[in-house]
């Protein structure tokens, strides 16, 4: 096991608990073998960049974050920033498309009053 598998791993270990899902529930929405899943997890294989760009994908989130280029710690109050963006996108994961657009559309008058305010 290479130290970077292992941070890698991890990196989707904890992104993937974040968002709530399972081993199994991100296997199955990157279309990787849910065993497979476990093992770039737990940093016995490397996965390729193909790979983890499907992970990226369902996971929604930059290739960069998983793979540990951009650090949370590098930004102050980008951990609990992250932690909000985080259970927003859960929260929005099981509405259709159409839910998701008023949303959007809510919050943007939200941000709009803000600056209106401000």
């Amino acid at each position: 096991m290479s130290g970077i598998a292992a941070r890698i791993g991890e990196n989707i270990r904890q992104l993937r608990k974040r968002r709530g899902l399972s081993q199994e529930q991100l296997a199955l929405r990157a279309e990787i073998n849910p065993s497979y899943m476990g093992q770039v997890e737990r940093g016995e294989k490397n996965p390729t960049i193909d790979v983890l760009g499907k992970i990226a994908l369902a996971l929604q989130m930059p290739i960069e974050q998983i793979v540990g280029v951009i650090s949370e710690a590098d930004s102050p109050g980008a951990a609990e920033e992250a932690g909000y963006l985080d259970k927003i996108a859960h929260q929005l994961n099981g509405l259709s498309l159409k839910e998701q657009e008023a949303v959007y559309k809510f919050v943007k008058q939200l941000v709009q009053f803000r600056e209106m305010d401000s």
